[in-house]
């Protein structure tokens, strides 16, 4: 009985106008009707709930840790490099609307950029990180160019050979160095 009184004030209460602020550290957009949408600046901003919605999202420099990938490299080497990506928003409504995660979809480029980057060279190739972050750098840049994000840096904190150990569906251990 409660439910439906409770439905009915929410109605009434959705009629009147609202204020959305965004605050200096944000980007934010409102979409009125579904379909038009404008980019609002830091700042308060009046919207009407039953036609419009507002969104914000944080435009200052962020930091995605990268997890482990593992990878072979050209010479047959088992590695493990993990990361940073060092980005910001610079456009708030393509980072809300294009993308649908743009924190996992960076990151999700990155680890492929750097697992094809790794299996075309060899691991001596790879310690020279200067050339490996340029080259990751700018593969990144490129593929996340239109999500609305200006990458700023790509960091290499971890790389080192490793032993990959798998577990068949039998319970049987397969050893990479081990002869099958």
């Amino acid at each position: 009985m409660t439910d439906w009184i409770s439905n009915l004030l929410k109605c009434v209460r959705d009629v009147f106008p609202r204020t959305f602020i965004v605050c200096p550290d944000e980007g934010g957009v409102r979409i009125t009707l579904g379909k038009r949408v404008k980019t609002l600046q830091p700042g308060w901003f009046i919207y009407w709930p039953v036609i419009q919605s507002c969104r914000s999202i944080n435009i200052v420099p962020q930091v995605v840790d990268l997890r482990p990938q593992s990878t072979l490299t050209s010479d047959l080497q088992n590695i493990a490099i993990s990361g940073g990506i060092k980005y910001r928003v610079n456009d708030a409504k393509k980072a809300l609307l294009d993308v649908e995660d743009y924190d996992k979809s960076v990151e999700t480029l990155a680890l492929g950029i750097i697992c094809e980057y790794a299996t075309e060279h060899t691991l001596s190739a790879l310690l020279d990180f200067s050339e490996f972050r340029k080259i990751i750098t700018a593969g990144v840049r490129g593929e996340a160019d239109g999500f609305g994000l200006k990458i700023m840096q790509v960091y290499i904190t971890d790389i080192g050979k490793t032993k990959n150990i798998r577990i068949m569906g039998s319970g049987d251990v397969y050893d990479d160095e081990e002869e099958v």
